[in-house]
Formats: C-alpha cells, structure tokens, sequence
C-alpha cells in the first residue's frame, strides 16, 4: 500500500461510502448465497480502477468484492460448504485496464476474467460467462459508470432479466438532474436510452428541488424494477462530501426480501460512515481556507440538519406508506409493511419497530401471530398487525 488507510479516500469519500455499501452487503451475501449455491458469479461492468491511491488497489470495488468473496468462501469451506468464485471484470480505457488484467493475474485461488472491451457490446459475452457458471451460479452484477451514458436499459436488459441474480447500479443523480431538462436532442436521447422511454419528462414536470430529485431516482427505479421483473428496488443516498446535494444513489435490485435486508443493514452502516467523513471533509476545506487548525473535533463541528431532513422527509413518506396500507385494509402482514417502508432511503426496520412499539401502548394496534417469548413482529413468520386506530 502506497498511502495510510486513511489517506486512501480524502477528497473521495463520495467513493468511500459506496465501498462501505458494497462491502457491506457482499460480506452477507455471499455467506447466504455461499449456503445455498455452489458459484458465485461477480460482474463488474465498469471496474476501473479509477483514482486508486493503493499499490495493492484495495481501494478498488473490483478487489473489495473479490476479498469479500474470499472471506465467505473461506468461512464456508471450514463448515464444509464448497462454493467456487468467478469474475468478470469489465474496462474499456486502455490505461485503466492494464492495472486491471495485472491484478487478475495476480488471483490464483478464483476464476477471474477480463474483458478491455465497452460493457453495453459485451452483454452477450456477460450473459454467456454467467450462464456457463452451470445451474448452480449466482450472479451479482455490478454497474458503476461514471455518467448517465453506456448503460441503455434496452442493451442490458438481458443482465436485468437473469434468473437468479441481483443488480447494484450506481445513478449519478447529481449530473443527470443537471442535464435531464436539456433541450439538445442528443443528450434527450440519451436520457430516453437510460430510462427506456420518454414517460420520466412528464413525471418531473413542474417538480422543483428534493421532490424532482425523487421523482427521477423513482423513475429509474421503476424502470429497473419493470426490466428485470423485480420484486423490491432500493435506493442508498450518497451525498456530496462538502456541499448538502447528492453525488449519486445506488439502486439495488433483487427478487428476494433478505436481500432487501442485507442491503438495508449495510446502508444504514455507510450513512453513519458518510456523515463522518463528510464532517472530516468540511473540517478540512475551513482548515485550507482560513489556515487555522480547529479547537474542536469534526464531528462537534458538524451540521447534520441537512442529512437529518432527508432522514425525516423519508420517515415521513414510510409513515404515509403504512397509513394507505391500513387504509385500504384494518389487517395487514408484517411482511408487506416491512417491505413498503424498507423501499425508501434512509428508512430502517428499527423506525418501523418503534412505530409498531408506540402503536401497541397507545392501543392503536394489536399483533396477531407472536408466539411467546416473541414480542415483537418479524419477517416469515405471518405476524399480522391489526389497526384500531388511535
């Protein structure tokens, strides 16, 4: 390593967070998936390495998911569970591809596959990778461009549809809501090749601020969802280290709700890491332009109302999520409000857990199902809540 752990990410925490997310899901979901299927098939379709600061580029997502993988397959091994690991890693730039095809050379203990080529004319090659992998294969397919382009949802459509499988896609909200009204004919069809129709420009009409935002995050996500026939899709915010904006959303998608929750426990850990190294970042530009080191540390000098209202505009859409499902019905399943809420950012089972807490002293619910010492409702287990009203 060239630099201190530490150094790896400064002026990059934007890349940060989404290593924590990556890593974070991975590091279960190969443990779960390592049990119940004998391959694990990782595609990245735009693997870099991009601004890597490591000798060993273990600040690349490309070797993050791959130690990820290690660690699963190890750990399973030791219970008896053999699970064989392929990758495919994908890299147009020339530069950029040479570091790549030297860390793949490097790999002795998995099947690592290399690919100088564009990822949108090699979906074919993709899908014949993963399929020779053998019934037995799992695949997570991971797209992490740099804008909004090379990704059309009708090229990769194939990905999407691959059964099983599950998909992270790296939106770059920031930029595509600077671009996403031009009127250059060019970039509109680039916009409609992204979204696979034209239906998003009258969904955004009029919109203004966080509401246009979601309402584009929303869009592609639904557009995702209808693609690859998703049951749940979900978005993680990422925000731009020193400006209260967002950078970009990771759009998960998968057909199976402990995935939702794989993803969401990983989310929930990134924000808490986001939040600090945004404050380190903050403090850091006030040090360069005033030339004085603070009294104080970053967290204590952080502002976190701007990440606080986003948490608390979401809590407030699950809230009104859960008061349609009651409204259409006095019953419903733990699982379908469980899985209402968990489709927004920043909204965690534990927010849901403590409504659920303070409906049931109020009196407002009652929960049919829990079997003793159980007291509180949970997935898979037909907890149903009864509404009473308040």
């Amino acid at each position: 390593m060239n630099k201190d752990s530490g150094d790896l990410y400064v002026n990059r925490e934007q890349t940060l967070v989404k290593h924590v997310i990556l890593k974070g899901y991975l590091e279960r979901f190969a443990h779960i998936i390592g049990s119940a299927w004998d391959t694990i098939t990782y595609v990245d379709g735009f693997s870099g390495p991009w601004n890597s600061r490591s000798d060993t580029l273990e600040d690349s997502s490309f070797s993050i998911a791959l130690a990820e993988l290690r660690k699963a397959r190890d750990t399973l091994a030791q219970r008896g569970k053999k699970v064989h690991i392929r990758c495919l890693f994908l890299e147009k730039a020339k530069e950029a591809y040479q570091r790549l095809r030297a860390f793949a050379e490097g790999v002795r203990d998995a099947e690592v596959v290399t690919l100088n080529a564009d990822f949108e004319e090699s979906i074919s090659q993709i899908v014949a990778f993963v399929q020779s992998g053998g019934v037995r294969s799992f695949p997570f397919v991971f797209v992490d461009p740099t804008g909004w382009t090379g990704f059309a949802m009708d090229r990769i459509g194939p990905l999407l549809r691959l059964r099983p499988g599950e998909v992270l896609i790296n939106f770059m909200t920031g930029h595509i809501l600077r671009f996403i009204e031009s009127p250059q004919g060019q970039t509109q069809e680039s916009f409609e090749a992204l979204f696979a129709t034209d239906a998003y420009r009258n969904r955004i009409a009029g919109l203004k601020g966080q509401d246009r935002e979601d309402t584009v995050v929303r869009a592609y996500m639904d557009a995702v969802q209808c693609e690859g026939d998703f049951r749940h899709v979900c978005p993680a915010i990422v925000l731009r280290s020193e400006k209260d904006r967002t950078h970009f959303h990771l759009i998960y998608a998968t057909r199976s709700l402990r995935g939702v929750e794989v993803f969401k426990a990983a989310e929930k850990t990134a924000m808490k890491v986001m939040e600090q190294a945004r404050a380190k970042a903050q403090q850091r530009s006030r040090v360069q332009k005033s030339g004085q080191q603070e009294l104080f540390r970053s967290e204590d000098m952080h502002d976190p109302s701007y990440y606080e209202g986003l948490r608390n505009r979401y809590l407030t859409q699950a809230c009104h999520l859960i008061e349609d499902v009651f409204r259409q019905s006095p019953r419903a399943l733990y699982d379908t409000l469980w899985s209402q809420v968990m489709a927004l950012p920043l909204v965690w089972e534990s927010d849901l857990k403590k409504w659920i807490g303070d409906w049931q002293k109020s009196g407002a619910v009652e929960i049919e199902g829990l079997e003793p010492p159980e007291k509180t409702p949970k997935r898979d287990s037909k907890h149903w809540l009864i509404w009473r009203g308040q």
